[in-house]
């Protein structure tokens, strides 16, 4: 019964007493909250419960957060680990502009269409090629056993890493004052995870199925002034060890900016449900200046929610 206590509240209220003392996992990653969060034992009951609760809030909120789901001590190995990175990375998108898809503009339409409303990038990105094969971040992504609770709380059969070289596993780096512009995700869903917290600042607001289609609605977000808070929004705060499910893909969304010299560092996990996501090379060059004819090209091994998945080229 404590059990169950424990895992239908963890989604609501995060910590309990207890989640600075993780139970170590049995597969790989050993940072994992698996006390709390029981995802090395899928089809138990507390399982099942966390899924539940899970699947709810997402549907309700179209954002989840699972407060502590890695371990204060692996929070500490992230920050350490990318505090080098950050550096390297920071103002690495400076300069460069972006729709809120993404995507192309479109010359045959109107100016003040989204898709030819062009959003400066004002912050850093740690793409997956800067990061170690060993970075604690990593292990947490190419764990079988979340990508497999991914797939549970989404309700779907299977869920792939992406295949992209670079936009897999990425930790976004904001600094004073600097901040992500309103936009869309290119997957439906999006996982992220909190490694440091800003002093102040830097919540992620968004507006619940905004819809990407609804051009009329996103047309009137994007002329308001950046300083004014949309009607229906939400926001919550960078809270550290925190796995976030986010219906990024309907639900437009930016990130406040940052107040103060503490860096906001936020990891993003792509999955995807196919094993062959990969951004187009033209995508990673308006995104990251990686010239087309230096793209790596798509990774050869990902993980999937039940193992390792060897892929061919093309």
């Amino acid at each position: 019964a404590m059990a169950h206590h424990i895992c239908s509240e963890a989604v609501e209220q995060g910590s309990r007493p207890g989640a600075e003392d993780p139970q170590e996992a049995n597969e790989g990653t050993c940072v994992i909250n698996t006390r709390e969060y029981p995802v090395d034992r899928p089809g138990s009951p507390e399982y099942e419960l966390l899924v539940r609760r899970a699947k709810a809030r997402l549907d309700q909120d179209g954002c989840c957060r699972l407060l502590d789901f890695v371990s204060k001590e692996g929070v500490r190995a992230m920050q350490h680990e990318c505090a080098g990175l950050a550096q390297l990375a920071r103002f690495n998108q400076r300069g460069r502009s972006v729709n809120v898809y993404y995507t192309q503009s479109d010359p045959s339409l109107p100016a003040e269409h989204p898709l030819n409303v062009q959003h400066r990038r004002n912050f850093g990105v740690i793409r997956d090629d800067m990061l170690g094969a060993d970075a604690t971040v990593r292990r947490v992504y190419d764990d079988a056993r979340v990508i497999r609770f991914a797939a549970d709380v989404l309700g779907v059969p299977m869920l792939y890493q992406s295949r992209d070289a670079y936009q897999a596993l990425t930790v976004n780096v904001m600094g004073d004052s600097e901040n992500l512009h309103w936009h869309f995700d290119c997957n439906d869903c999006a996982i992220t995870l909190g490694i440091q917290e800003p002093e102040a600042g830097g919540e992620l607001e968004y507006i619940p199925d905004i819809g990407r289609d609804n051009v009329d609605a996103i047309g009137k977000v994007l002329a308001l002034p950046e300083e004014e808070t949309p009607p229906n929004s939400r926001s919550h705060r960078t809270e550290e060890g925190a796995l976030v499910f986010f219906q990024g893909g309907q639900s437009m969304h930016r990130v406040r900016a940052v107040v103060g010299d503490k860096l906001r560092l936020v990891a993003a996990l792509q999955l995807h449900s196919s094993g062959d996501a990969v951004d187009p090379p033209d995508m990673t060059e308006r995104i990251y200046g990686v010239a087309v004819e230096d793209h790596l090209g798509p990774k050869d091994t990902i993980v999937s929610a039940r193992a390792t998945v060897s892929l061919p080229r093309g």
